[in-house]
């Protein structure tokens, strides 16, 4: 079993490892491992039945399944089955108390997949809203950056993590809502990131690094100050949500006249960019959370600040970035 599973998972913690007595948390889950044989992955929980769902990525060197079977979903505890088949293979079989993790000794851990898919399918079903998103700490309030990947969303929490910020999650976000305030609590301290990202914070030991997996570039990185991260382990409550607009900089380019510029969404647009950017995809349909989802959202626009930050590509603008996000989070 990986180590990370005994700390505190998103305000969630996984008996019988994890050890939180010096940690708040919101949520328990009983959680077993088991072995994966291969040869009867495909047969072992999904005979005779196609997928609810299914997620496919494709990139130059691997190719990846999630696959999303739901048995008795009109009981009152149905089970859901999240098939992985990429670099790492196996199964979450997952109800409303409890999760299997079913998986192949070789490959890619399941601790991988758990963190982000794993853990939001739980959490969604458990009636807590999950997002695509970084959470950064920042004095006594948490940030989030919205993006797609590849579009700015690390190299940006990178920079600011180097400083004034600190980290509390990678690439997802639970809301763990109370009226009309949403806690935030840390994710495990690991990330993972892009070669260039880490070239941006001067990690020097980028090639010593672990990858993700053997065919894929980003690697992982213990979010330290070893590393050049600050890390927030304690739980704060979201203030702003800011969607990410990176933008080359180029002569032809009239989209922004400055460095860096905030403006903030209206409810309607802001729904809609937060649905575009969920975490488990189009899953939602298939898992009947679809207008529970949309009210969750539209309450959340409610009572959270959504914003959009357009701003100039390059690591020379960061700082200034950085300055300006400071400056609109005293406003």
């Amino acid at each position: 079993m990986n180590p990370l599973y005994k700390i505190p998972l998103h305000g969630v913690a996984c008996e019988p490892f994890c050890d939180h007595k010096n940690h708040k948390v919101e949520q328990h889950i009983t959680i077993r491992f088991t072995a994966l044989n291969l040869n009867t992955f495909n047969q072992e929980c999904i005979e005779n039945k196609e997928a609810n769902w299914v997620m496919e990525d494709n990139g130059e060197r691997y190719q990846s399944t999630v696959s999303l079977y739901i048995q008795d979903q009109k009981a009152n505890n149905p089970k859901y089955i999240l098939k992985v088949d990429c670099q790492g293979k196996g199964l979450f079989k997952i109800d409303k108390n409890n999760i299997e993790v079913s998986w192949h000794n070789q490959g890619t851990d399941s601790a991988h997949y758990f963190q982000t898919i794993g853990m939001a399918l739980w959490l969604e079903i458990n009636n807590v809203l999950c997002i695509h998103a970084n959470a950064l700490a920042y004095k006594d309030q948490v940030i989030a950056f919205v993006a797609p990947s590849r579009t700015g969303k690390t190299t940006l929490t990178a920079e600011l993590c180097k400083n004034e910020f600190s980290v509390m999650t990678d690439d997802m976000m639970a809301l763990h809502q109370q009226d009309k305030e949403y806690t935030i609590y840390p994710s495990w301290p690991v990330a993972r990131m892009w070669p260039e990202t880490l070239e941006i914070i001067n990690n020097k030991n980028t090639n010593e690094l672990e990858k993700v997996h053997q065919d894929f570039a980003k690697k992982i990185v213990k979010i330290n100050k070893n590393s050049g991260f600050n890390f927030c382990e304690q739980p704060k409550k979201l203030k702003t949500i800011y969607i990410l607009n990176r933008v080359e900089n180029t002569e032809n380019n009239n989209k922004i006249s400055t460095v860096c510029n905030i403006t903030t969404l209206s409810s309607a647009e802001a729904v809609i960019l937060l649905i575009q950017n969920s975490i488990l995809g189009s899953a939602y349909k298939a898992l009947s959370l679809e207008q529970q989802r949309f009210i969750k959202l539209t309450q959340l626009v409610k009572n959270v600040s959504i914003k959009k930050i357009t701003y100039l590509s390059g690591k020379q603008y960061l700082n200034t970035v950085q300055e300006i996000i400071i400056n609109d989070l005293s406003e």
